[in-house]
Parts: structure tokens; sequence; C-alpha cells
């Protein structure tokens, strides 16, 4: 009976098998101890798609150099660390160089490690910003890195870029006067704004701004901030949603460096301020506006470029949700981790309760929306990351640094730990609403689902147009990567 019950369940999850498509595989020989690893950093060379993976344990950092066939042609281990530098940042790309970008847990101490396959060395340099700069976030351009900062002390945005040796450059962005409004309508510099929470204090939290790739799926929890970054070609982009009226956007031309503002108005205009919930989100050439009370809830579809409306959509407490291709999904809960909801109010109550958000990626060639809210869920405790030499990495399974490096793994890694209620939504190039047609699992739901033996050093990562899921072998020194699609 239970031979025959195995059976069974292995024919369900046969397409659960082959969804994933192993790419490579290959021995850490350069490894010669018994400690465990502690995480590993994929780096994609945007120029001509090779692949750096970078391995640590306890001792030693690990590195190989994959071609686009996924075959080592490279290798490197080097000793080097600094147990001041505990978050790891980012990474730039000069010919066969690979530079790793480092912070102390205060971000006032930088330094960047090189690696070098060619002369088979690896250096450090250190560097330090005024006292009056903080760190808002890192931006990865054309295998180059970036650092935001700001200072509130003279109302200064700068944008340091850095060199084949590693030296930074400071270079100031041109805020040609442009002022925000804050949630009380008033106005405000930007640099308040970017580097103030909301009681008033200066915060250099990862978790202030998070940045979001395209067509990577996102939680509720990550899309319900009130600030995102993007990169949309030379652009930096980030979006404001405190104020419940209209969402703010600034752009930084990253070879101008010149600063730009757009401003899109908010659904349900007409209703105080005090009584919804607001968020926003750009995908390609539009932006989605939602807002939401516990009696209705309207979504503005917009061009982006121009401003332009292209459609809505909205329900009140009473109505059915016609636009929806799932049912109304709330996940989390210390009793049951998954329960569908009937009714529209409960929805609204649900989603209104906290914070609100909306996302979109492509999938099957149809927008796939996520509308929802989230409450965090209560822990019993922290949770205990690895290090690249005592610095925590964007291998592990949870916490900031994964924001810096990979933002990729910070989404992954975000739907496993929140309460949320949330509807899909499918549509066509038009945006209008595919009716009776079951939303898909995103590459995420796959990965999730999909039965491995492998455990450790897990990681996943953008490459192309796919998604690649990397882990260890518990029981010997194999990397195995596996390729993941929408």
């Amino acid at each position: 009976m239970k031979r025959t019950l195995t059976f069974i369940a292995i024919c369900f999850i046969f397409p659960s098998v082959f969804s994933q498509e192993k790419i490579a595989s290959f021995k850490n020989s350069l490894k010669t101890n018994n400690t465990n690893i502690k995480d590993v950093i994929p780096i994609v060379n945007k120029e001509n798609d090779e692949l750096a993976m970078f391995i640590a344990d306890a001792k030693k950092v690990y590195a190989y150099k994959l071609n686009t066939e996924f075959k080592v042609t490279d290798q490197l281990s080097s000793e080097t660390k600094k147990r001041k530098y505990k978050v790891l940042l980012g990474s730039s790309i000069n010919g066969d160089n690979y530079r790793i970008f480092l912070t102390n847990k205060d971000k006032k101490k930088y330094a960047s490690i090189n690696f070098s396959f060619t002369d088979k060395k690896t250096s450090m340099s250190e560097f330090e910003f005024p006292h009056d700069e903080v760190f808002i976030q890192t931006i990865a351009h054309e295998n180059n890195f970036y650092l935001l900062v700001g200072s509130t002390v003279i109302g200064k945005l700068y944008l340091y870029s850095f060199d084949e040796l590693g030296n930074p450059k400071k270079n100031e962005i041109n805020l040609n006067g442009i002022m925000l409004l804050d949630k009380k309508g008033k106005l405000k510099k930007i640099t308040d704004l970017l580097l103030k929470s909301f009681n008033g204090f200066i915060t250099t939290n990862s978790s202030s701004i998070k940045k979001f790739e395209k067509d990577t799926p996102n939680s509720i929890e990550s899309v319900s901030e009130t600030k995102k970054m993007y990169v949309r070609g030379n652009d930096i982009v980030i979006s404001f949603d405190h104020n419940k009226k209209i969402t703010q956007v600034i752009t930084i031309n990253i070879d101008t460096k010149e600063l730009t503002k757009k401003e899109f108005d908010k659904p349900l205009v007409n209703i105080k301020s005090g009584k919804k919930k607001t968020n926003s989100f750009i995908y390609e050439n539009n932006i989605a506006l939602v807002a939401a009370n516990k009696e209705v809830l309207s979504m503005y579809i917009l061009d982006y470029n121009t401003g332009k409306f292209i459609k809505e959509y909205s329900v009140s407490r009473d109505e059915k949700i016609n636009f929806k291709n799932s049912p109304i999904i709330q996940k989390g809960g210390f009793y049951n981790n998954h329960r569908e909801l009937e009714k529209t109010k409960k929805f609204l109550r649900k989603i209104t309760s906290q914070k609100i958000g909306v996302s979109i990626i492509k999938n099957n060639n149809n927008y796939q929306f996520t509308i929802g809210g989230y409450a965090q869920q209560s822990s019993g405790g922290g949770m205990m990351m690895g290090g690249f030499g005592g610095m925590p990495m964007a291998g592990g399974n949870f916490g900031g640094t994964t924001v810096f490096l990979n933002p990729t793994m910070l989404a992954y890694n975000s739907f496993t730990n929140t309460k949320s209620t949330r509807i899909e939504c499918l549509f066509n190039d038009n945006f209008e609403h595919i009716k009776e047609a079951k939303a898909p699992d995103n590459v995420f739901d796959k990965i999730k689902k999909a039965p491995t033996p492998y455990l450790a050093a897990e990681t996943v990562f953008r490459y192309k147009d796919y998604f690649i899921k990397g882990d260890n072998s518990s029981f010997g020194k194999t990397y195995t990567l596996k390729k993941f699609t929408n």
C-alpha cells in the first residue's frame, strides 16, 4: 500500500519535476575543508552573459566563472576577509576582474574586494564618505556599481561611481529646485522624504526603500512599501506613495545626473485620506494606482510617459469582483496557512487593515496583476544568516542584504513571512480583463513546488529572460543550477 501511494504521489508531481531544467552541475573542487557553505553570490556579466559564482564557507571564498554554456572556465579562491564589513552591497565587472562592494553595519565605512581571474589574485581597498552623507540604495547598471547617498544637512543627493580600481567618484545630482509633498500635503525637500522615516528620524534601514526588477514576482508585503526604486534603462526611478491623493515619481538620469518629477492622481480622491489606503506600481510604459477603503476598491491604469488614462477597475463591498482570475486568497495565520474568502467585504476589510499593494508581471504573454494587503506575522525569534567571512549574504534566508545584491532572492524569500490577502487578475495587451481564465502559477511558485533533495546554500537569481535556482548537495561538494520560466 505504501509503495502504491508513493507511486501515485510521484505521478501527481510529475509535471512539476519537468517544469525545471538542470543546466549545470560543477564540483566545488577548490574547497578542501569540511566546514559548511555559508552563502553563494551569483554575478551575471551583462555584456557577455557569463556567470560568476562565489561560494563562501567560514574560512574561504571560492570563485568559479562559467561561460554561456554553464561550463566552468576559470576558478579562484581567496582568504581575504575583514569582519567589520558585514553587509554586501553589490558588484562591478571589468574584463576578468570581478569587484565586490561591502559596508559595515552602520553603512559609514566601505570596502571592495577585487577578484582577478587573469592574475589569480585578490586585493582589497577601503574608503569612507563624509559623516553627513547617508546611504540610500545601490544601483547595478551595465556591469557598473553606483551608490545613492544624501545629506539632510545641506539637502543634496549624490551618485557615487567607481573606477576600475574601486576608487569612488562623487557626482552631485541636480535637483532643479524640485520639492515633494509629504503625507499632509506640505512641501518637503527630496532628501527629507528619502532619508527620514515618518516619525522624523533619519534611517539607513535597508527596508526603507526596496528595489524592484521587471517580471520578478513580488509579494504583497514588498509592493505595499510606500517608497520603491526601479532601474529603467539609464534612469533611476523612485516612487513615493505616502500621500493619499497623488503618486510622486522622481527620475535620476545616471549619465547626466539630472532629476525630474512626475505626478499621477490616485483613485477615490474625494474620500478622506484617513479612511483609505493607496499604492502604485510601475511596469513597462504603464503605472497602476490602487485605492481602497472598507466600502470600495478602485484601480487606475495609466500611460506612465503621458499620464493618459487607459482603464479603471472597481468593486464595492456588496458586488462580486468580476475582474479577478483567482479566489480571494488569504495566506498565513496561526491555525490555517491557506484560506479562500467568499465575500468582497471581507476582502476589502482585510486589505485595508494595514498596508495595500499592487504588482504586475508578464506571465504567458498576459499581464498578471496581484492586488491585496498584508499584516506582519509575529515571530518567536529571529533567523540567523550566513556570512561572507562573517558578512550576511544574498544567499541567506532572510535580511536586508538581499535588497542590495540580489533583489530576486529578496522577492523569493518575501513570500514566506507574511499574512496576506490577495487576488490575481489577468489582462490582455489592451488591459481588458481575460474572463474565465485561471491565473497561472508564477515562477517562484514553480520553484517552491519542484521537489529537490538539495537544501544547502540556496540562491535564486535572474539570468537573461528566465530564473536560475542554485543549491549545493548536502552530502557532497557539487553545486547544481536549474532553470525555471514563467
